[in-house]
């Protein structure tokens, strides 16, 4: 909180003159303090110029600390509360207490700002004082005296009165304070949830990327050492294939975290890419196929995100749970009103037990996949093999 207010203090220039506080301070100011040196000068005959001189001044000074108290409200409350006193105390002869001048308002006004701005703590200190203030001035009030010399019922109904304003004061500030930390907690909720939504946007786009190309690399690398001794130009290639497809992960990554700032300026996926992703898989040990049917309609950008997010995700399932030796295919369909897009094996020989993968990636994936409407469904195939298929909306581009 201290930092806030040091902040908010050290407004320079106009953006400190133009707060509604300092503004109000200022109209405060202008018209209450001619009004009390207005009842000050009816005085005259009662007290001193000397006496008059310094009354003027304690109320411009009180009139004047709710400026300080909008940079330091503890001190300013210290100012005026000072300046009240004196006010209260001096001169006796007066017949009229100087604290219940106008310039009285200036006081209200710097311990709204302590309760506004400052701990519970120097809060409930400076109601107290103000309330003490309350009963010094019905005690000492010479108008009071004179009204009801023996009696107490006119000094019990000023100090009533004067400790509600002060009350009305610090409750004022105290309902700032809080609508003030509430705003605060909204905007620190806010910006929670917006970390949250950053940590789940690089969680997902790093499974995205992770999850494919290291299934791609380990399934190569399995494929280049099977083939080692019988075939080493075939298991070049796949080793290779573990080197490109390494290099593209690692460089997918930065742009998710955007550590690399070139990697942010990479193009976005195309429906065109998608051959290259069934090439990736394709081994010795790994058929995989690309069918596409029908004649391509415009796509929307995440619509064209979440096709290729979704692809990877059915290449990589199929070739981390599926035993080698294997065969997928890539099935897209086109139609007027969506595309449709399937990713199926024929099991293999049987499913893996390698234990890879979380377990998280087809719910990522059909959130994607639902935030641009469209449907995600996996599920086993008859009599073998698994098939995850997504609908997207075609036929527009946004």
């Amino acid at each position: 909180m201290s930092t806030q207010h040091t902040h908010a203090g050290s407004a320079p220039g106009w953006a400190y003159w133009s707060r509604p506080d300092v503004l109000a301070s200022l109209g405060l100011t202008v018209v209450m303090l001619p009004a009390s040196i207005g009842v000050l000068s009816q005085q005259r005959a009662t007290i001193g110029p000397a006496e008059t001189a310094v009354l003027a001044l304690l109320c411009t000074v009180v009139l004047g600390s709710p400026l300080l108290a909008a940079r330091h409200p503890l001190a300013g409350f210290a100012m005026a509360t000072g300046a009240m006193a004196a006010l209260a105390l001096l001169p006796v002869a007066i017949s009229v207490s100087a604290a219940l001048y106008p310039s009285g308002v200036g006081y209200l006004l710097c311990l709204g700002q302590l309760a506004a701005r400052s701990s519970w703590t120097w809060t409930l200190a400076g109601w107290a004082s103000g309330v003490f203030g309350a009963a010094l001035i019905a005690l000492t009030a010479p108008e009071l005296t004179a009204a009801d010399p023996a009696g107490t019922g006119l000094r019990l109904g000023a100090f009533a009165g004067l400790a509600a304003a002060v009350t009305a004061a610090a409750a004022v500030g105290m309902l700032q304070r809080a609508r003030r930390i509430r705003a605060e907690e909204r905007e620190q909720a806010g910006l929670r949830q917006a970390v949250a939504e950053e940590r789940m946007r690089i969680s997902r786009d790093l499974h995205d990327v992770i999850a494919h190309s290291m299934t791609v690399m380990i399934a190569q690398a399995d494929a280049a050492r099977a083939v080692l001794r019988d075939d080493p130009d075939l298991a070049d290639r796949a080793v290779g294939t573990v080197v490109t497809t390494g290099r593209a992960a690692l460089h997918d990554m930065r742009a998710v975290v955007r550590a690399e700032p070139d990697a942010v300026r990479s193009p976005a996926p195309t429906i065109d890419d998608l051959p290259a992703l069934v090439d990736a898989v394709r081994s010795p040990v790994c058929e995989a196929e690309f069918e596409e049917h029908g004649t391509r309609r415009p796509l929307a950008a995440p619509v064209v995100l979440a096709l290729h997010r979704a692809v990877r995700e059915g290449l990589a399932n199929a070739v981390r749970h599926t035993r080698h030796p294997v065969r997928i295919v890539v099935r897209l369909e086109w139609s007027d009103a969506e595309v449709r897009a399937t990713v199926s094996d024929d099991g293999g020989a049987g499913a893996a037990t390698a234990g890879l993968g979380t377990g998280t990636g087809l719910t990522g994936l059909a959130e994607r996949v639902e935030s641009v409407g469209g449907t995600l469904s996996a599920a086993p195939l008859e009599p073998r093999g698994w098939a995850l298929t997504v609908r997207l909306p075609a036929g527009k581009e946004r």
